[in-house]
């Protein structure tokens, strides 16, 4: 069994693209298990006069307050559809980093992410959830087109 974890995000057009991305994979291997991964990004910013625990409470929180995007719904419904085992998770943290924790907890055989189309200097000033990803993973990366 292949095991890939596919990390999305609110755009239906780019996680449209990833499960075509993993049904394309499926396709390559005997059988896919697909773990969908939506990560809540915490909230950072300078405290006011409420002080840090006020955003420490609403990014403990952020799952209930926010809940999983349809893009979740939709990775899953459209993968199980096709006959792969699939399942979604959610945690609260900094994209990159929880996925390359979920990705090594899980011990996932690839890590598929979705691309956004930035300039250079875009990518410099914003980052980049997959080039970080892509740099920093100890497994292959695959990268669905938009």
């Amino acid at each position: 069994m292949y095991h890939v974890l596919v990390a999305i995000d609110g755009d239906e057009r780019r996680v449209r693209s990833q499960v075509e991305t993993a049904l394309e994979l499926a396709d390559e291997v005997d059988e896919l298990r697909a773990d969908v991964l939506y990560v809540y990004e915490e909230i950072e910013t300078q405290p006011d006069e409420a002080g840090t625990a006020y955003i420490d409470a609403i990014n403990e929180n952020l799952e209930s307050l926010q809940g999983l995007p349809d893009t979740a719904d939709i990775a899953v419904t459209s993968l199980r559809e096709a006959g792969v085992d699939a399942a979604v998770h959610d945690v609260t943290g900094d994209p990159p980093d929880a996925i390359l924790a979920i990705a090594a907890e899980y011990d996932v055989d690839a890590i598929l992410v979705g691309a956004r189309r930035r300039s250079r200097v875009g990518k410099a000033l914003f980052g980049s959830v997959a080039q970080k990803v892509i740099l920093e993973a100890d497994r292959p990366v695959l990268v669905a087109p938009k």
